[in-house]
């Protein structure tokens, strides 16, 4: 029976400089959609919109932003967008929220328009 060859150095560890340096960029991104989110509450609260102490508005106005500054991140990392490009971007995305969400998915309809099976068919 042959044995099988040891592996000579152990698995990549997390925790080297390398590391922090590919994380810190995303930690950034997800700081910037959050504040995004704040942005948009206190604008909101500003012009009468929302109650000042409404959390559940705060809260969800966070998460919204959160996830479209992501994806938002994400498109411009996908098109190799420089990274302050992908910052400014990323904060517009955030602070538009589910705007922005609704914006990309129209520009998604027109890209790539359903097909006929796709459709709801009326049994009339």
């Amino acid at each position: 029976m042959k044995r099988q060859p040891m592996i000579e150095k152990p698995p990549h560890q997390p925790g080297a400089v390398g590391d922090w340096a590919s994380v810190l960029p995303w930690v950034w991104i997800v700081v910037l959609s959050l504040l995004g989110g704040v942005a948009a509450f206190v604008r909101k609260m500003r012009a009468n919109h929302v109650r000042v102490w409404n959390f559940t508005e705060l809260i969800g106005e966070i998460v919204i932003s959160g996830l479209a500054g992501v994806v938002i991140a994400h498109l411009c990392q996908w098109r190799e967008f420089p990274m302050s490009l992908t910052y400014a971007l990323t904060g517009i995305g955030a602070h538009m929220g589910s705007r922005a969400l609704f914006k990309l998915e129209g520009l998604l309809d027109a890209k790539f328009p359903p097909s006929p099976k796709d459709m709801p068919h009326d049994n009339e």
